[in-house]
């Protein structure tokens, strides 16, 4: 018999005055009965008209949304246009999604936040993420997708189109400068 897989999540909320000033950061995690940690999916909520320029609240704390605010946000804090025509309840930011090592490259992960974003939804939904490589290296070290020689970036470059055509495929659409976007209800 095969082994379900299970998401559990864990929510961070920042206190200010009135609990409004922040977005929620959750934590997916993937497991099976006998693999305590497939992976994880970091997902940040935002509630359009709630979050007092959220543009502003990603400045103090990131995580690792360093594009997806720039892209999605208007420097008041409005969506831009082609957001706010959706008139969107929720916006759902996929900020990570890490895959233990044995199970890279197999859909695995990309399935389990698919349907970590989708338990989150509530009616007019968007999902957004920015499909790359994550990296781990210190602060003064490059990335090596910002490297000038070729070589080094190219084996980010390649990753990247395969993740933009595997998110396509699980049905998000280009939004602006690598950020994509999908309705989930």
């Amino acid at each position: 018999m095969a082994e379900r897989f299970v998401i559990s999540y864990a929510a961070a909320h920042y206190a200010d005055a009135d609990w409004s000033q922040f977005a929620e950061r959750w934590t997916a995690t993937f497991y099976t009965a006998s693999v305590p940690n497939i992976g994880t999916a970091t997902i940040t909520r935002v509630v359009p008209g709630v979050t007092p320029n959220p543009l502003r609240a990603y400045e103090v704390d990131p995580g690792l949304l360093d594009r997806i605010p720039r892209v999605i946000f208007t420097e008041d804090g409005d969506l831009v246009p082609a957001l706010a025509e959706l008139r969107p309840s929720l916006l759902l930011l996929l900020e990570s999604v890490h895959v233990a090592d044995e199970w890279r490259g197999k859909g695995v992960g990309m399935s389990l936040a698919i349907t970590a974003l989708r338990r989150l939804a509530v009616p007019r939904t968007l999902a957004i993420c920015y499909p790359a490589p994550i990296h781990d290296h210190g602060p003064a070290e490059p990335c090596s997708y910002e490297s000038d020689d070729p070589e080094i970036r190219r084996p980010d470059e390649e990753a990247v189109t395969k993740l933009r055509k595997a998110w396509e495929r699980q049905g998000f659409s280009h939004l602006d400068q690598g950020v994509y976007v999908m309705p989930l209800g």
